[in-house]
């Protein structure tokens, strides 16, 4: 986890021009989502079969991502990255498995209007995978995510903003 914050400082310096802009069209089929992303996560319902309810109702923290340069079809590719998110405080993360903090993004193909809509994983491949459906506004990403595990099903809101540079005690959360 030490070279998380190494990671995230080295995205943003390469990812996202020194105008602050919001990301643009990666190409003509999706959007580019490469660099560092303020993320909000609202929890709406927690997962049913918990042993004690969550500590917060909305988290704040930070998505970095990183342009994947091995898959040669466009439509198809997946932005790769890390997140420091704290999960346990909506009560997700249950398992508290010492895993990297992976992230994964691609394209919605099976939303109506795919070229403004995105999927991105948090930790895929575990027990309990996260998934952020949303679409590309005028301020980010919005959109629900969904959280599934032995415990049943957790839901919320979630907003995705270009970095800021702003501190984190700065972040309105």
């Amino acid at each position: 986890m030490s070279r998380l914050p190494i990671f995230l400082l080295a995205v943003f310096a390469c990812g996202h021009s020194s105008t602050g802009r919001a990301p643009l069209y990666g190409d003509s089929l999706r959007r580019n989502l490469v660099g560092a992303w303020d993320a909000s996560l609202s929890l709406s319902r927690p997962y049913p079969l918990g042993l004690r309810g969550p500590n917060a109702r909305r988290i704040c923290g930070t998505i970095g991502f990183v342009e994947n340069r091995q898959s040669s079809e466009p439509s198809t590719s997946e932005d790769r990255g890390v997140y420091d998110l704290d999960l346990a405080k909506l009560g997700l993360g249950w398992l508290d498995v010492p895993s990297y903090p992976i992230a994964v993004a691609r394209l919605n193909t099976l939303a109506e209007s795919s070229r403004d809509s995105i999927a991105i994983v948090l930790n895929p491949g575990s027990d309990e995978r996260i998934l952020l459906l949303g679409r590309y506004e005028v301020d980010g990403i919005n959109g629900k995510w969904t959280a599934q595990s032995a415990r049943g099903t957790a839901m919320g809101m979630f907003l995705l903003r270009p970095h800021t540079g702003a501190s984190e005690r700065d972040r309105k959360c």
